[in-house]
């Protein structure tokens, strides 16, 4: 069977969906007209291209573990009896599942959004790495079982595997079955396709407001900074991706109190957001930092306030910063690269009580070598982190 149906007046999803605003003070939550949210999303950077290696000895004989190169954009999957519309986008760490529920003539429509790296062909869910950006009517089963995923610590998973010339799928270790591909119609007035936005930037502004949004996009990550004149007041970053012609902002990274998640309906020209916001879009380059280049132990001598700092990038995705071994500064949290950009997301630091620090911190990095490189970023925090790291000096 092959589904094709449009986003539109009778989902009326757009009653979901707040408008494209100055929303810096709209607090840790998702935009949209409830707060019905999670929200914190759990890391998920690395995304798997290839899980051929791994094997379950439950698997059909000569089965491998699909990669996302062997996904299509969207699927029909059956989960505890119910069928859900299961979305890939650009296969760059988020998923979304839709629940529809057509008995009563009036479609309701739910979705969550999923963040997961596909490690070894499987989609996790569970309260830390999901959050629904539309409000879920538990009375409908679809939405019930979605509702259940967010409440639930514990993972349920999606497995999908390669049988031959078939791509199967099963939910935690049930029976296999065939995923069968989805066709939707696309709405050729918006952008249906994250990949289109790569390497280019939008300057949005709604009339009557001084605030100028400027969206960023760096292959399956956006960074979106509110100017205001000639200076940032606030940014946020994380992953972007496309579905039914909604796009969709999960924020990773962010200055003070921000939103966790935005919906944008962007024009196929990228001149407007829908509704509310004029844009203009521009090109820009940026060259990309390979992370194992910077995942290590830096540091740095200032002379001037005789500060060491030890800077270090590990794996998963964590960093530890101290200076004079951790008495004038300890800060910890997540890191990620988007193409030249380094940000780092500040979870743990001393004394965070009495200090006006960002919650959040972003740079250019350029110089990248072996000896070490220049991190040219935003912090305005005292004492003040250095821009020129090395390789530290052993005894």
């Amino acid at each position: 069977m092959k589904k094709s149906f449009l986003l539109a007046g009778g989902f009326a999803l757009a009653l979901f969906f707040a408008a494209c605003g100055d929303d810096s003070s709209s607090g840790n939550s998702v935009d949209q007209e409830t707060d019905e949210s999670s929200s914190s999303v759990e890391d998920s950077t690395d995304v798997s291209s290839s899980s051929a290696e791994y094997k379950d000895p439950s698997w059909p004989e000569g089965a491998r573990a699909a990669t996302l190169d062997d996904l299509k954009k969207y699927y029909l999957v059956k989960i505890k009896g119910e069928t859900f519309h299961l979305g890939t986008g650009s296969k760059n760490g988020m998923f979304s599942l839709w629940g529809i529920d057509e008995s009563n003539g009036n479609p309701h429509l739910a979705l969550l959004l999923i963040m997961s790296d596909f490690k070894d062909g499987i989609i996790k869910m569970n309260s830390s790495n999901t959050m629904d950006p539309l409000v879920l009517d538990e009375k409908i089963a679809t939405n019930k079982i979605l509702k259940d995923i967010m409440k639930s610590s514990k993972d349920m998973e999606l497995s999908f595997i390669v049988n031959g010339d078939k791509l199967m799928y099963r939910v935690d270790k049930g029976d296999f079955a065939e995923a069968e591909v989805e066709q939707l119609k696309a709405d050729q007035s918006l952008v249906t396709d994250a990949a289109n936005f790569e390497k280019k930037r939008l300057a949005c502004t709604v009339a009557g407001n001084d605030t100028t949004q400027v969206y960023s996009f760096y292959k399956g990550r956006y960074i979106m900074e509110r100017v205001v004149g000639k200076d940032t007041v606030s940014w946020n970053a994380g992953y972007v991706d496309t579905y039914r012609g909604y796009t969709f902002f999960v924020s990773k990274f962010a200055t003070g109190a921000d939103l966790a998640m935005m919906t944008r309906q962007v024009t196929a020209s990228m001149d407007s957001i829908r509704g509310n916001s004029k844009c203009v879009k521009s090109d820009f380059k940026y060259s990309d930092v390979d992370v194992a280049s910077l995942k290590g132990d830096w540091a740095t001598l200032d002379k001037s306030t005789n500060t060491d700092w030890e800077f270090n990038l590990k794996a998963p995705m964590q960093y530890t910063l101290v200076a004079n071994a951790g008495m004038n500064e300890n800060k910890s949290g997540a890191w990620d690269v988007y193409g030249d950009v380094l940000l780092l997301k500040v979870e743990k630091m001393l004394k965070a009580d009495e200090r006006k620090c960002a919650s959040a911190i972003k740079g250019n990095v350029t110089g990248v070598s072996e000896k070490g490189f220049t991190y040219n970023h935003s912090d305005k925090c005292s004492p003040a982190m250095p821009k020129a790291w090395e390789v530290p000096v052993y005894e």
